[in-house]
């Protein structure tokens, strides 16, 4: 439950965030600009379980467009019992063809996702921006338009191919981040999954469990890291070469 609260989570920072990023890189200095700033800022300061608590007034208390809390319907363990193969229930239900339950979970995940993406979404978007801003001074991004090259071409082509390595290390920074940072939206959304059994292993003083969380914590930022020297070297490759 947890791998799949992150998975989602993070799709939806890199998507928005870089994508806000390069259009805020894009539009410098007008008010498009301002207003992905102001949101990368938002997303980074605010802490994520007060911003899960004011997403559950909102969209939980007031619009009730989400559910507050838990992982499915109550009901759903009866009408609807997900088959277990992976151990991932949203995924599990859409390979089994129980899709009730795959838009049931979906429903769910939406708001405590977005709350663990909010800090990832901030980050991302404002490296997107300094780092395309950086490539496009650079003098080879001004003979390209003196060749007459389009500003689309130069943009895409060159500038944000050009910016991603960093970006990428950021991703892989946040998404290690994120294996901690599910402790509190867990318990904000009460999200059965790896980050409530570390407050509760706590709160018990479990040691062995908390052990083997820790543990777990530091082979996946091990992991993580090393996919990120995959990928980086995979669009650098000058780092094949130091």
């Amino acid at each position: 439950a947890t791998l799949e609260l992150i998975f989602f989570a993070m799709s939806f920072a890199v998507i928005f965030g870089v994508a806000m990023g390069v259009y805020a890189a894009k539009y410098r200095g007008r008010f498009q600009d301002s207003v992905i700033r102001i949101m990368a800022i938002a997303g980074v300061s605010m802490p994520a379980f007060w911003l899960g608590l004011l997403l559950q007034m909102l969209f939980a208390g007031r619009l009730t467009w989400f559910p507050a809390t838990g992982q499915f319907d109550i009901e759903l363990k009866y009408d609807n019992p997900i088959t277990k193969v992976t151990g991932f229930p949203v995924f599990d239900s859409l390979i089994t063809g129980n899709f009730a339950a795959t838009m049931n979970g979906l429903h769910h995940m939406v708001l405590p996702a977005l709350t663990l993406s909010a800090y990832s979404f901030g980050l991302l978007s404002r490296m997107a921006r300094a780092n395309l801003l950086e490539v496009m001074s650079q003098d080879y991004i001004k003979v390209a338009r003196a060749y007459g090259l389009s500003e689309r071409l130069v943009f895409f082509k060159l500038a944000l191919r050009n910016a991603l390595p960093p970006i990428v290390t950021v991703t892989g920074l946040s998404t290690a981040y994120l294996i901690t940072g599910t402790f509190f939206v867990e318990q904000v959304y009460n999200w059965p999954g790896i980050g409530s059994f570390a407050v509760n292993s706590l709160l018990s003083i479990d040691y062995p469990a908390i052990m083997g969380i820790t543990l777990l914590a530091a082979i996946g930022y091990l992991v993580i890291n090393f996919i990120v020297d995959l990928i980086h070297a995979k669009l650098d490759p000058r780092v094949w070469m130091r």
